[in-house]
């Protein structure tokens, strides 16, 4: 009879048993590793497909200019732990759009096939497509503050015209079309690149317009002030013997460029010629080309004195 080895046999045991624990064990996390999850992104973004069949079809976009999604995946975890935003594609087509309004549906995947969308919020998206239009329209162009003491602002010229195009809806808002040029740092005569914009009846300003030019180039004429005294210029044979003429005022405020400025110490009168009533009571200034007068309503009284008395001429 065969002696039984206890004590080989208890090893074997536990061996087989150990085994048997082993593929318990590999099987249970085997079945938690790939139990089902999911995730939520917010704020997926959406492109916007066909744009090129609108633009094609002189067509755009009035709303929305964007859109985002929200997005729930479902997968195993042994993909579902790798995932992450930037495999979420959120597409919708407008290629085939027409003027008017549209739902269009949100076709959103995820570029690993282990994981599929579940959910998608907004399912789709509410689009306004308008027809683009052109015209042409006036622009007035404004100045505000005041260049520094001593500097004016001359006469600028607001006849110029540009296209605007858009969207029909909003260029047939137009109320208005204006360009703000700020003198306060101008020290001199410059040309500036006024924004252009445009605005609806309310003063609002509108947007999603293309204007053609995208800016003006203004010249600005900056002119500086000079007071100078005023010289009578009286015709000789005119003049009594004994007799003084004087003018007043006798000073003016004239402004123009810088350079021509500086150089006038004085303004003459055209001649006066004293035997006529026309010529006296027309008393006007050799003002040199590009120069004003600041008070340009600025009237003239003439003078004749003799000792003490003293007679108006020009009244």
């Amino acid at each position: 009879m065969k002696k039984i080895d206890f004590k080989k046999d208890k090893s074997f045991a536990m061996k087989v048993l150990s085994i048997i624990f082993a593929i318990i064990l590999w099987s249970y996390v085997r079945s938690e590793a790939n139990f089902v999850t999911t995730m939520n992104y917010r704020g997926i973004d959406v492109t916007y497909e066909g744009l090129s069949n609108l633009k094609n079809k002189n067509l755009t976009i009035i709303s929305p200019k964007s859109q985002t999604v929200d997005v729930k995946l479902q997968g195993y975890n042994s993909y579902m732990r790798n995932a992450n935003r930037d495999g979420v594609s959120a597409k919708v087509d407008l290629s085939n759009l027409t003027e008017g309004e549209h739902s269009v549906p949100v076709n959103v995947s995820y570029i690993d096939l282990g994981i599929t969308v579940t959910n998608v919020s907004p399912r789709s998206i509410p689009f306004k497509i308008d027809k683009i239009v052109e015209d042409t329209f006036d622009v007035t162009i404004n100045t505000i503050n005041k260049p520094e003491k001593g500097l004016s602002v001359g006469e600028i010229s607001n006849s110029e015209q540009i296209k605007i195009s858009g969207p029909s809806t909003v260029v047939s808002k137009i109320s208005k079309v204006e360009s703000v040029i700020d003198t306060a740092e101008l020290t001199e005569t410059s040309t500036v690149n006024a924004e252009i914009v445009a605005y609806d009846d309310t003063g609002k300003a509108l947007e999603g317009l293309t204007m053609t030019p995208s800016t003006l180039k203004v010249e600005v004429p900056i002119l500086k002030s000079k007071n100078v005294p005023v010289t009578l210029n009286i015709t000789e044979n005119s003049i009594k013997d004994g007799y003084q003429y004087k003018i007043e005022p006798n000073s003016i405020t004239i402004r123009g460029n810088t350079d021509v400025i500086e150089s006038i110490n004085s303004i003459e009168t055209y001649p006066i010629n004293l035997d006529s009533v026309e010529s006296r009571n027309n008393i006007r200034l050799k003002l040199p080309e590009k120069v004003s007068l600041v008070d340009e309503n600025i009237t003239f009284k003439l003078t004749e004195v003799q000792g003490e008395n003293e007679i108006v001429i020009n009244n």
